[in-house]
């Protein structure tokens, strides 16, 4: 009997002296296992604190749709694209070539970063507010799907409108046009007689509701009094590639006809060829100064991403060049090429 208290005591003991054993050694496990872990997260720069507002869109009764999400903090992963850039236009305003520049980025790659250069600087939106008639004209299709095919006069052209200084095709006096060809116009090429027709037909409540419905300020006070955000216009891109403003379809179209524009002495200088963009340019004089801006969302091989560069100076052509020169920063930090 002794014998048997004897072995079962011994048994027992092993039992214990193995549970330690393997508790230490699962511990020992799994401390190793989540160290590269902890540093890796210590390492990343986005992984500090940063709020997530959801913008809503506060148009109807029982639905409150998202319109887009914002993180507050810009990106730590761009921030070597955002030092280069801001050195760049510091450069060109030293050797005078550049007044002014402000540039946004929002990269689609599942994270939704964003740095901005320069975002407090205002600009006057010039042609690319036309845009928001685009938007306008889509929203009363909406509601009117055979709007789109009624047909508008065009008598002569405007001669108090700004001659542009990248001109493209423009309407024939005397011939009338539907309003899809008005918009084609309008946006693929920046015929400023198209939007003198749009004004005049479409509904100004609606085209008011655009901007208050997207909370970016309404340009109605003067031409030359006009002024806006990068930021600010950005928001325009963001709901057109969500979807989440306008239907899909009706954002599909819109993009589309972004996509046929034919500006190529932009952004379209920095990035490869056969790469698609759907983009918007915008021309503006005042006196010896001159404003050139653009807008477009790049939908490169690898991330697509939204790009807004509006800036200053006091030749055409110089500004054209930068806006070039900064796109191809961006496509390269974006998209680089596989090696």
């Amino acid at each position: 009997m002794l014998s048997k208290k004897i072995q079962v005591y011994y048994i027992l003991v092993a039992v214990i002296v193995t549970a330690i054993v393997t508790y230490f050694i699962l511990k020992s496990t799994a401390k190793a296992t989540a160290m590269p872990v902890a540093t890796s997260i210590a390492e990343n720069p986005d992984n500090r604190d940063c709020n997530t507002n959801i913008i809503r869109l506060h148009k109807y009764k029982y639905v409150n749709s998202i319109l887009y999400t914002e993180k507050e903090c810009e990106s730590g992963v761009y921030n070597g694209l955002k030092e280069q850039i801001a050195g760049y236009v510091l450069d060109q305003k030293n050797a005078g070539r550049l007044t002014d520049a402000s540039i946004y980025i929002r990269v689609y790659d599942g994270h939704g970063e964003w740095i901005c250069v320069n975002p407090d600087v205002e600009y006057h939106p010039a042609s690319l507010l036309k845009l928001t008639v685009l938007f306008t004209f889509a929203t009363m299709a909406e509601g009117n799907p055979k709007l789109m095919d009624e047909k508008v006069l065009f008598k002569q052209h405007d001669a108090t409108l700004p001659t542009p200084a990248f001109p493209d095709k423009s309407l024939t006096p005397g011939n009338s046009y539907t309003i899809r060809e008005l918009l084609k116009y309008l946006i693929v090429y920046s015929d400023n007689d198209a939007l003198y027709l749009l004004c005049n037909y479409h509904d100004p409540k609606v085209y008011r509701k655009t901007y208050d419905d997207l909370g970016v300020r309404f340009q109605d006070d003067g031409r030359d009094k006009s002024g806006m955000k990068v930021k600010e216009y950005s928001t325009l891109l963001r709901v057109l590639y969500n979807g989440s403003y306008l239907s899909c379809a009706s954002s599909e179209y819109a993009l589309s006809l972004l996509a046929q524009s034919d500006f190529k002495q932009g952004i379209m200088q920095g990035i490869p060829q056969g790469v698609e963009v759907a983009h918007k340019f915008g021309e503006y004089y005042l006196g010896n100064s001159c404003e050139l801006h653009e807008a477009g969302v790049v939908y490169g091989p690898k991330n697509n991403y939204i790009i807004t560069v509006m800036t200053r100076g006091n030749d055409m052509k110089t500004l054209s060049a930068v806006l070039g020169d900064i796109s191809k920063m961006v496509y390269d930090e974006t998209n680089p090429a596989t090696k």
